[in-house]
């Protein structure tokens, strides 16, 4: 999974450092300790913490405990009746007193007190973080109090249906949201890999993968998958990786537009349509399909069909 980014990754570390973010992706609540990551990179501990350091400008330890800690935040917000030592274990913290000064320190209040707080109140806390440090950068996404005042609901080109999707792989790279353009051209460097290959047909689909959403994470930060689906069963390489869709239950739904329209349709579609139909959020993704090649037209303009695993309740 090659990172694409506003900083560079050097590319004699690029492969290595993607590798470890994979990792990362797939196991943030498992062992992420720094042996085990640098391992993973095939660098000593010390070597292994600069590269990563300089490449993502954290260290791996802030980089995990932040994850951890925003989808601990995401968690609360979705299933507020979850008890928070639920929540912390299932986010890799070894105990409840361990996760809570944790999330005093990043957040600056209890975990308890944010769990009430309303997403007007979260948005001053996330901005005196300066979580949203490059907002005259990326203005092309509204602030999340903003999208909720301009709308209650979203209109959306289709009624949101359940469907059971089965499993299949795609190959993968991965970006961040602080840029308008980083979707395509992270799109225009995953085919720079797969023609060669011949792996691109007529009928390759191509999928967007929301591991953060900017309502809780920096939108430099954001992580975003870009992929193709393979015909073929191929193992990662020169950094790509190949992931797993899993099989299960997605409620699915049509819609075209920007990043703000998009959040809009989540927002809405958490609040408004999962709770009604009987479901609830069973993981904290999102994928989307799209119709066209997002390396040859822009994001808002391509019509995709988004989809949220979800469990009955």
């Amino acid at each position: 999974m090659m990172y694409t980014n506003s900083h560079s990754v050097k590319p004699q570390y690029q492969q290595a450092i993607s590798k470890v973010l994979n990792y990362i992706n797939q196991n943030l609540a498992g062992d992420v300790s720094l042996d085990t990551l640098a391992r993973i990179a095939n660098y000593s501990p010390f070597h292994f913490k600069k590269i990563f350091s300089d490449s993502i400008l954290e260290t791996p330890k802030q980089y995990v405990i932040r994850l951890r800690l925003e989808r601990a935040a995401h968690f609360m917000l979705l299933f507020p009746n979850l008890a928070i030592q639920e929540i912390a274990a299932g986010c890799g913290f070894s105990s409840n007193s361990i996760f809570s000064r944790a999330f005093k320190n990043f957040y600056g209040i209890s975990a308890e007190l944010y769990k009430g707080l309303s997403h007007e109140e979260l948005y001053k806390i996330n901005n005196r973080k300066n979580q949203f440090i490059h907002l005259q950068e990326t203005s092309w996404i509204t602030p999340i109090t903003n999208i909720q005042k301009k709308n209650d609901t979203v209109k959306i080109a289709s009624t949101p249906i359940v469907k059971t999707i089965y499993p299949f792989k795609i190959a993968a790279i991965q970006t961040t949201l602080s840029h308008k353009e980083n979707i395509s051209f992270a799109f225009k460097s995953l085919l720079q890999w797969a023609i060669p290959q011949n792996l691109i047909t007529s009928s390759t689909r191509y999928f967007g993968i929301w591991l953060d959403f900017p309502f809780i994470t920096p939108y430099d930060k954001c992580r975003y998958l870009c992929g193709i689906d393979l015909g073929i069963d191929i193992k990662a390489s020169k950094g790509i990786d190949v992931l797993d869709f899993k099989k299960g239950q997605y409620i699915n739904y049509e819609m075209t537009g920007d990043i703000n329209e998009t959040l809009e349709s989540l927002i809405s579609l958490n609040h408004s349509v999962i709770d009604s139909l009987g479901y609830t959020i069973s993981e904290m993704i999102c994928y989307e399909q799209f119709e066209e090649n997002p390396a040859k037209q822009s994001y808002e303009k391509i019509a995709r069909n988004l989809m949220f695993p979800i469990k009955i309740k």
